[in-house]
């Protein structure tokens, strides 16, 4: 559904009319309501401050008459004091004993608890005001004489110290409620009628403020919006148009700015006309250069390929190049561990053949001794060999002495030829060990020259051994400055390759780069075509608008500033 302004307008004032009516409304009864319970309550506490003053006074004037009289004659006097249709005054003291009561089978008792339904101890609460504050009210529950129903009941009570007295007596109130539901009847009829007043009288001023706005809307908004509409819809891009301006506010300065930009926008279009055969008469020679821009980019794009695949070879010669640099590192890196570990074994061989030499000069020493103790061993025998000679002899001169001592002496004589047989053993033994002695001592001087021979042998392969160490140690130190080298080499080779590599991904973004810009200028071609036949169709679309005569310009009210 279309709306026109108008009826938006007014929608909306009467929107916004109708909602601020019904708040005020709302806040208005409400304030009448209030005020009407306000009315209900004041009318409630005036009747029950009547009820209250009422039984205040009796109490007072029985205090009164009481103080003049003795004890039994104020107690007799009580019994017979009555005020309407069933009021009566009792006394009873600060134990709740009663006292003096219209029914005499109270008197005499404690009534300490008597309490109505809801719970009050009505005795209690009497005697407790009077004792805290002299005198005072309690409400409560309680039957009417006659009736079961409970009504509710204020008593007024009042000490009098100087007999331990208490002085009481209540009245039913609930007439009071009664007059009060009269009252509110009348205050609700009272009420109503106001609102409805009230109500009727928004409504009025409601149609009469609409009626205002439709006149106001009609001859300040609606009617120079629907000048400006009219206008606007027979523009038809006619330059030279302007909208009339009837008033000063909003509306008037939509008018005037109106008329303003149509004065601006008839300048631009006349300069986006001299602009459009300017750039039409450009966009050839743009596209000429384009082209020659094109050739050269071509150019440059084939030589940066050149020189890429150039550098890729190169960067693939480095790669190969820090590979096998990298293998002679490992290669010499190896070298120069197997030539640590093998002047390490020479060096050990070094060390062992010296404890051979050790150990062959002790054996040297010993076997000497041993031949110097075998000398010794056939100076021994020597001695061995006289005293069996001598036993040989003396064995004979035995013999000769047992043969001479006839029987008694053969057993002498079997001694003296054992002796004698043995002397003969030892000598052939003796003559063994020499033997084998001699044949000793010529293996120990063979053994001895064989022994210094070998000696002599170790110490040249000791002296050989050493010079190894000492050229192995000067190889070490050749093979770590050539493990060095080649370290060396390998680092650069691994520089070189990574430079060559950062080259070659320039160049590659050079290429992408002239690709790019080769791409832009085909593009820049293409949109410079665009642009010669966009400036042909702008020509066209400029002469669609009416400016007029040359040098002539709309008219209008001026720009007015801003407010």
């Amino acid at each position: 559904m279309k709306l026109s302004l108008r009826k938006k307008v007014l929608g909306l004032m009467l929107l916004c009319v109708f909602s601020i009516a019904t708040v005020i409304s709302l806040i208005s009864i409400m304030n009448i309501r209030s005020r009407g319970e306000e009315r209900i309550a004041a009318y409630r506490a005036t009747l029950l401050s009547e009820r209250q003053q009422q039984i205040k006074g009796y109490v007072e004037m029985a205090v009164k008459v009481l103080e003049k009289m003795s004890v039994e004659e104020g107690k007799n006097a009580v019994k017979n004091m009555r005020y309407g249709q069933s009021g009566y005054i009792w006394i009873n003291d600060f134990n709740n004993i009663m006292i003096s009561h219209p029914d005499p089978r109270l008197e005499g008792k404690d009534q300490s608890d008597l309490r109505d339904p809801n719970g009050i101890y009505i005795l209690r609460e009497i005697t407790k005001v009077a004792r805290e504050k002299g005198e005072g009210y309690v409400n409560y529950m309680w039957k009417i004489p006659g009736q079961e129903e409970m009504k509710p009941k204020i008593s007024f009570a009042k000490a009098i110290s100087s007999r331990n007295w208490i002085i009481g007596t209540g009245i039913y109130v609930d007439d009071i409620e009664s007059a009060v539901v009269k009252e509110h009847t009348t205050i609700r009829r009272e009420v109503s009628n106001s609102i409805v007043q009230y109500i009727a009288l928004s409504l009025a001023i409601l149609v009469f403020m609409q009626i205002m706005a439709f006149f106001l809307v009609n001859r300040f908004i609606a009617g120079p919006l629907g000048s400006i509409a009219t206008t606007l819809k027979n523009f038809n891009n006619d330059l030279t148009v302007t909208v009339p301006v009837t008033t000063t506010d909003e509306v008037g300065e939509l008018a005037s700015w109106f008329n303003a930009h149509i004065k601006g926008l008839h300048q631009i279009i006349g300069k986006v006309s001299v602009i459009t055969d300017k750039i039409h008469s450009h966009a050839d020679s743009i596209a000429l250069t384009m082209d020659q821009q094109s050739g050269f980019s071509t150019q440059l794009s084939s030589s940066v390929v050149e020189i890429s695949s150039t550098m890729e070879e190169f960067s693939s010669t480095a790669s190969q190049i820090a590979q096998h640099s990298q293998g002679v590192v490992e290669r010499a890196d190896k070298t120069l561990d197997d030539t640590k570990i093998g002047a390490a074994e020479v060096e050990n061989l070094s060390f062992k053949i010296n404890d051979i030499s050790q150990n062959i000069q002790s054996n040297l020493t010993e076997i000497v001794e041993l031949g110097r103790k075998s000398k010794e061993i056939n100076k021994v025998m020597e001695i061995i060999n006289n005293i069996a000679n001598q036993t040989k002899l003396i064995a004979f001169n035995a013999a000769l002495e047992a043969a001479s001592a006839g029987e008694s002496g053969k057993r002498f004589g079997v001694v003296a030829v054992e002796i004698r047989r043995l002397a003969d053993s030892v000598v052939e033994s003796t003559s063994e060990i020499e033997g084998k002695i001699t044949e000793i001592l010529d293996s120990v001087n063979r053994l001895v020259m064989s022994s210094e021979k070998s000696f002599l042998l170790i110490q040249e392969g000791q002296e050989y051994a050493s010079h190894t160490v000492s050229m192995l140690i000067e190889s070490v130190d050749g093979v770590d400055e050539t493990a060095s080298a080649a370290r060396q080499i390998s680092l650069s080779t691994q520089q070189q390759q990574i430079a060559s590599s950062q080259v070659v991904l320039a160049l590659r973004d050079i290429e992408q780069g002239v690709r790019f810009a080769t791409d832009s200028i085909h593009q820049t071609n293409s949109a410079t075509g665009e642009l010669a036949e966009l400036s042909v169709q702008l020509r066209t679309l400029i002469a669609t608008f009416t400016i007029g005569k040359e040098g002539n310009e709309p008219g209008g009210t001026p720009i007015p500033e801003n407010r």
